[in-house]
């Protein structure tokens, strides 16, 4: 039996865990330098705000209408997710997060066994011991626990209270002739525009699609929907995989001009990718630097411009000043002046394990990477202790201020007016109870 777990409003929810004073009160959380509403509670949405909202273009909106607003807190909502996957392994035998407010939870198919009971214990027991409140659907297989998740929410409160549906103890074929067929999970827009124009609006009607023409018109992904939808289990636990690319991207909170600064902006941005990177013992092939002015808009101030360069490492390389030095080439070749520049990312690609020991008798560089290994774990664990920032390749001259245990530079700090504290990861932030 498969449970699918999923916190409800979790950003906003871990939010208030802290703020007991905004119990039941709307809460609207913001991306990076506070640009869009990212995520945000029943109570805000019911105010008729939503997710996407530019923010100063609603600001004034928001205040009038007694909105908490937050920017966006990772480190804390990494840390609450962590904290309930735990609580999660204490009752399943195995658990596939998948992300960070979402995991699937497999049972053994236990005869006589109360499911439901099981999914309220363990939705009470989460809700109690971090304070966030979630929804469960409980099937045999991940597209119908999915689909009970979401029947769950619309019976179980909400945000306030979230809920438990098993799909064994509901009307099944009633719920799938009134369940949409775009809400399926797999199911993207145009996807469903196909079926509708099909006259398939529902759960009912692609769960009685012939598996040949789902095969032919919905690839193998629509045909293992239909068979899911069908009762039979074919979505397996996805399997830890070494990942795609590793990217790192910040909007400067005003406009940089000089090579340099940016420059220095970038080599911050790499050492977290090659951290990332090297967090699953991973090397790339492939560096990627990409320069951008202002998103083009309508009211876009001056002209603009943006570029992106690609430099092919000689061999897999998980060597920061190697992949720093190719950085930074790039971004000299791309860079043009007197532009107000807003963006710059890196980007990791070609990753792979890279396993071989032996050293090449004619690149110096690799071979330097290999011996300096023990260096670079010196580096990422001071970090790791200290701070992120607190060590770094020597890149420029910026002023460098401390804030919530990480080291900026301040030109280009991204905003982030209205961060909450580091609750459960930074001792100064522990709340005081009086």
């Amino acid at each position: 039996m498969v449970f699918h777990i999923d916190g409800n409003s979790f950003y906003a929810s871990c939010e208030r865990v802290f703020r007991p004073d905004l119990y039941k009160s709307p809460i609207a959380v913001l991306t990076n330098n506070d640009g869009i509403i990212i995520a945000l509670n029943a109570e805000c949405k019911a105010l008729g705000f939503k997710r996407g909202d530019v923010f100063y273009q609603v600001k004034h909106s928001l205040e009038k209408c007694g909105v908490a607003v937050f920017s966006s807190n990772y480190t804390l909502y990494a840390d609450m997710s962590a904290r309930m996957n735990l609580i999660y392994n204490r009752f399943a035998p195995d658990v596939e997060v998948y992300s960070i407010d979402e995991s699937f939870l497999f049972f053994p198919d236990w005869k006589k066994t109360d499911y439901t009971e099981i999914g309220l214990e363990l939705k009470e027991t989460v809700t109690q011991e971090t304070g966030i409140p979630v929804s469960i659907g409980i099937a045999p297989n991940k597209t119908l626990a999915k689909m009970c998740n979401k029947l769950a929410k619309k019976r179980g409160g909400g945000a306030s209270g979230g809920g438990v549906c098993d799909w064994n103890v509901i009307d099944q074929d009633e719920e799938l002739r009134n369940y949409p067929v775009e809400d399926i999970w797999g199911v993207g827009h145009s996807r469903a525009d196909f079926l509708k124009r099909h006259g398939i609006t529902s759960a009912m009607g692609l769960k009685q699609y012939p598996l040949d023409k789902a095969k032919k018109n919905l690839t193998i992904t629509g045909f293992n929907t239909v068979r899911e939808l069908n009762g039979v289990a074919v979505i397996d636990k996805i399997e830890e995989a070494p990942r795609q690319v590793v990217s790192v991207s910040r909007s400067f909170q005003s406009p940089v001009y000089e090579v340099d600064d940016i420059i220095t902006a970038l080599s911050e941005y790499t050492q977290e990718a090659v951290k990332r990177m090297r967090e699953d013992g991973l090397s790339c092939r492939f560096v990627s630097v990409y320069l951008m002015t202002a998103v083009p808009r309508a009211d876009a101030q001056g002209e603009q411009y943006a570029n992106q360069m690609t430099a092919e490492l000689p061999h897999l390389s998980a060597y920061l000043p190697e992949i720093q030095a190719a950085a930074n080439e790039l971004l000299k070749k791309i860079f043009r002046p007197n532009y107000k520049y807003r963006k710059v990312m890196i980007g990791l690609t070609g990753l792979a394990f890279d396993n071989n020991a032996q050293l090449d008798l004619f690149n110096t560089v690799y071979n330097r990477g290999k011996e300096l290994e023990p260096l670079m774990k010196a580096f990422d664990s001071i970090n790791e202790r200290y701070g992120r920032g607190a060590i770094k390749l020597g890149c420029g001259s910026m002023k460098r201020v401390k804030k919530n245990e990480e080291y900026h530079s301040e030109a280009w700090e991204v905003r982030r007016e209205y961060l909450s504290p580091m609750y459960t990861t930074n001792i100064r932030d522990i709340p005081v109870a009086f």
